[in-house]
């Protein structure tokens, strides 16, 4: 179930997936690392307390150093307040295990009373902590939501070792630094995720849109010799390894191209050879005593001539043509209506602009299909369309159709259906898979369905433009 959901969100292109993943790699480190900004904030929210306290304690020393012994005791009464309480021992405080900000403020701590005081001074913190508004120590949540953190100290300091240590204990506050919780989360959204992220996934989507740059032209130049054989070959230009691909992808079109050059050669050397045999034949068999015999064999030798010329015009492709042009398909159907003058067909709609495809082969593709619909159903209804990217021609029958199961079947070549249409009718099999060839070709399609009403629909999309990569 999971394995589906994900499957789903995951995307569709290389080049976005690689892009999630660089992404996602980014804010898994970001995530990871996001522990640089909270040390930064904690040190942040204990460096005004450290200070103050601090000074508090260099102050109370310079003051103790000028009074006589007996005079300490209500010196320290007097510099007692609400968090601060100092007080003179020989000995130190019980030690406390070292905790992170007992370490994080201790030099700073020691740097400012020496400062204050002009001279070098021992400075012990017993212990620190940060603490949040409810005198709790701050985890990190509190680094963005605390609105009033206090820093609490134990501290010990004397001037020389003959003095005793001056034991200040306290908590200081921010000593009204503003800090705003919002401003505190959106600064931290903001520049350690978001900016970040954006800036990166800017970058990693120009990478990789140059680095699969390539591949895309290199997908567009097959598609373009899937529709188009003589398609310009593909620029050797880019890294090595590019420069390879593109060089190998035009050495096979080269070789295809003359595979099928030799292939047409062949196959018209077989047409030659056939046709010669076929019309000898068909002039021995003038000379036959019986008329039923001499119909006989006109009629297998003019079956052996109609599997001939569509097996060759299957062979070659469907696409007898060799440049494109512009095609008036509008003129073109007009034209083959008027020539079955007498026959049931009739033409509806029009195409309204012309196609960018091979003229001979569109006329016979479209021929292909009006045959069929009127061996197997005696008449035949042609319907055009279009709009700027796509030109329809549907050619619909009144005939018994076609079995669901077997509506692609019939594009196979030699896959003849007499049984299912009409026994007695003739034809080799091949003129429906001449016929979608010549659609892909054009980078269209040729499908069928029933009709609600009965017969048969067969379409014919063509689009008005290709473009080679």
């Amino acid at each position: 179930m999971i394995r589906r959901w994900l499957g789903h969100l995951w995307p569709s292109s290389l080049s976005m997936r690689i892009a999630c993943i660089l992404v996602a790699g980014l804010v898994l480190t970001q995530v990871l690392t996001s522990t640089i900004w909270f040390e930064s904030r904690r040190r942040q929210m204990l460096e005004i307390p450290t200070r103050v306290f601090a000074t508090r304690v260099a102050d109370s020393l310079r003051l103790l150093s000028t009074q006589p012994d007996g005079a300490r005791q209500a010196m320290l009464q007097t510099l007692t307040t609400p968090g601060f309480a100092p007080s003179l021992s020989m000995q130190l405080p019980a030690p406390v295990t070292a905790s992170g900000d007992q370490t994080r403020i201790a030099p700073l701590l020691a740097q400012v009373i020496r400062l204050h005081l002009g001279r070098p001074v021992e400075v012990r913190v017993i212990d620190a902590a940060l603490m949040d508004e409810n005198n709790r120590p701050a985890g990190s949540l509190a680094m963005m939501t605390a609105h009033d953190p206090t820093a609490s100290f134990l501290v010990a300091a004397r001037l020389s070792p003959q003095d005793p240590w001056l034991i200040a204990r306290g908590q200081e506050d921010e000593n009204g630094a503003d800090l705003d919780r919002a401003g505190t989360i959106l600064d931290y959204i903001l520049r350690i995720y978001l900016l970040r992220i954006l800036i990166v996934v800017a970058l990693t989507l120009l990478a990789v849109r140059l680095a699969m740059n390539p591949l895309k032209r290199m997908g567009d130049a097959a598609e373009a010799l899937r529709r188009d054989i003589h398609s310009p070959p593909l620029q050797t230009c880019g890294p090595r390894e590019v420069r390879g691909a593109a060089e190998a992808f035009n050495a096979m079109q080269r070789q295809i191209i003359e595979n099928m050059e030799e292939r047409s050669r062949f196959l018209a050397a077989i047409s030659h050879d056939l046709r010669s045999p076929i019309t000898r034949l068909r002039l021995r068999s003038e000379m036959l005593p019986s008329e039923a015999l001499r119909a006989s064999f006109r009629a297998d030798l003019s079956d052996m001539e109609e599997m001939v010329d569509a097996t060759l015009s299957f062979a070659r492709s469907g696409v007898e043509d060799s440049v494109r042009e512009m095609v008036d398909l509008d003129l073109m159907l007009a034209m083959m209506v008027a020539n079955l003058a007498g026959q049931a067909v009739t033409l509806t709609g029009q195409v309204g602009r012309p196609i960018h495809g091979f003229p001979q082969s569109l006329r016979r593709c479209v021929q292909n299909l009006l045959d069929n619909a009127l061996r197997y159903a005696g008449s035949a209804e042609i319907h055009a369309s279009g709009d700027k990217q796509i030109a329809v021609i549907e050619i619909r029958d009144h005939g018994p159709g076609i079995a669901d199961d077997q509506l692609e079947a019939v594009f196979e070549p030699f896959y003849r259906l007499e049984h299912s249409r009409n026994a007695d009718l003739g034809g080799v099999g091949l003129g429906l898979s001449i016929a979608r060839k010549i659609a892909l070709a054009h980078g269209g399609s040729l499908t069928l369905r029933n009709r609600a009403e009965g017969g048969l629909s067969v379409h014919l999309a063509i689009p008005h433009a290709v473009q080679d990569a």
